[in-house]
């Protein structure tokens, strides 16, 4: 099985965090949220997703990272809401960073403001594809 690491999994709801969670079994798996997922869905859906994966997969060693592009507030909700990392803008000013990392390393986010290279990302597909599906695609793609 590839190296999980420096993988990131995005993924588009529930149903491909599970089957991350299934594939990956005790692998560190980095679960990215749909782009501009802080403005279109919020910190808290993101929150409450990443908990209830934790909960239902207790060996699985989950860090999730919400896409908070396009609205920085949501990077603070991800903070208050316990996220272990947050995309934003790469044109962010040296100064805004700086502060929002500040904030960050007190609740244990991290900041980013770029993108994992495409070759390391892998789409799930979880908002058209069924459950098997999901997971079988997954397993090839991790063993090749």
């Amino acid at each position: 099985m590839k190296d999980t690491t420096n993988l990131f999994i995005r993924i588009h709801g529930m149903a491909g965090g599970q089957s991350a969670c299934r594939v990956a079994g005790r692998a560190r798996i980095n679960l990215l949220s749909p782009e501009n997922a802080g403005a279109s869905l919020g910190a808290q859906w993101f929150a409450t997703l990443i908990a209830r994966l934790r909960t239902d997969f207790p060996d699985a060693l989950i860090h999730g990272i919400l896409d908070c592009r396009g609205r920085r507030a949501s990077a603070l909700a991800a903070m208050e809401a316990g996220i272990d990392a947050v995309l934003l803008d790469d044109d962010l000013p040296d100064d805004l960073k700086t502060r929002l990392e500040n904030l960050g390393s007190k609740s244990g986010c991290q900041i980013r403001t770029t993108l994992p290279d495409p070759d390391r990302i892998y789409e799930t597909g979880d908002d058209h594809l069924p459950d098997a599906e999901l997971d079988r695609r997954l397993s090839a793609f991790l063993a090749g």
